[in-house]
């Protein structure tokens, strides 16, 4: 055996040269060379060779060689030199060309020759089958359909997203506040525009007749626009509280006759609506008595006579002493009554009702 000198070693460079075999056979003296297509895998820079045999298209990754490498010696049969080449190896594979189609062809097939010449229980199975299949584009349409239809007024999901929170019970406070007009804001109470109109509203009614007794002694005082609209809005929640289920169900229910546009405010967010049909939870009855105490809080320079508020309302102190707390007031006795006071530092708040299920 001739020996054999090695002039030059090949190291793999961007592009070098590929043993392929097939899975499906190995080649012979009669196959031909043929043109091949190089890819490269970004992530790991391994090639990938794809060719086209026999209108089959046969494809590839190069195998990893982790524990050494594939060498081939060439000879220059001219100069006589000798290289050792380095190289890759590539299993080619057939790719199946899937016809999506096919499965659904076939099923028609088997229905139609199901009909003609299956028995009657066949036919009755493969009816039944058919039917149950579902055309997801019309099921899609439908429910588009469904949503578009339903709006917030059918659901009134707005006023649940708060009723875990102490926050649901009462308009917006600032418990951080520095002084006590800064706790709660009475312009985030209501608009401005919404101040203009109820006032606008209320101005010439009778109201003053309607008003609880505990109120009325509030309204001797010389109130101005906006704490006279609290007053009324204040009634209006305190007869809401005191009205029954039965009543509040019916068509015809109003909360507040002098103001429409205060009426509407207090069924929207007291109340809840479900298919426009109302109805009041323990936790939306709470909610409008907490904001009545607020509101009589905001417009009697920050406190009132609890005694007397419990006897009007007909409430035992221990039902209105939750409701005061959660409000940040807090009970100060002053000689032999007491008097619920808003004053700093806020009182913590102590109602949240809990299911029963």
């Amino acid at each position: 055996m001739p020996r054999f000198h090695i002039d030059e070693v090949c190291p793999k460079g961007d592009v070098y040269p590929m043993i392929v075999y097939f899975q499906n056979g190995y080649i012979n003296d009669k196959f031909k060379s043929n043109e091949c297509v190089l890819y490269e895998n970004e992530d790991d820079k391994r090639k990938c060779i794809a060719t086209e045999i026999n209108k089959m298209i046969y494809s590839g990754e190069e195998e990893k060689e982790d524990l050494g490498k594939t060498l081939i010696l060439a000879r220059n049969k001219r100069t006589g030199k000798v290289r050792l080449i380095e190289v890759g190896n590539v299993e080619l594979k057939p790719v199946i060309k899937s016809n999506l189609d096919a499965t659904e062809v076939t099923e028609t097939s088997y229905l139609e020759l199901s009909r003609k010449f299956g028995s009657k229980k066949h036919k009755q199975i493969m009816e039944h089958r058919e039917k149950l299949k579902i055309n997801v584009s019309t099921v899609t349409e439908q429910m588009q359909n469904v949503t578009d239809s339903v709006t917030e007024d059918q659901l009134d999901i707005s006023s649940y997203n708060r009723q875990d929170s102490d926050e649901f019970y009462i308009p917006p406070i600032n418990r951080e506040a520095s002084k006590v007009d800064e706790v709660y804001d009475i312009d985030t109470l209501l608009t401005e525009e919404q101040y203009d109109k109820i006032s606008a509203e209320i101005e010439g009614s009778d109201y003053m007749k309607d008003l609880n007794p505990f109120l009325k002694s509030i309204a001797i005082k010389s109130l101005s626009e906006k704490h006279t609209v609290l007053l009324v809005y204040a009634n209006a929640l305190l007869q809401l509280f005191a009205t029954l289920m039965k009543d509040i169900g019916r068509k015809n229910f109003v909360a507040c006759p002098y103001s429409v546009t205060l009426n509407d405010i207090i069924l929207k967010n007291f109340l809840s609506n479900v298919n426009g049909k109302r109805g009041r939870s323990p936790q939306f009855k709470d909610k409008s008595l907490c904001h009545a105490l607020v509101f009589i809080l905001l417009i009697n320079n920050y406190k009132f006579d609890f005694d007397e508020l419990c006897q009007q309302l007909k409430l035992t102190p221990r039902t209105v002493t939750s409701k005061v707390a959660l409000t940040g007031a807090t009970l100060v006795n002053t000689g032999s009554k007491k008097v619920a006071q808003l004053k700093l530092p806020l009182n913590k708040p102590a109602l949240r009702r809990k299911s029963t299920k």
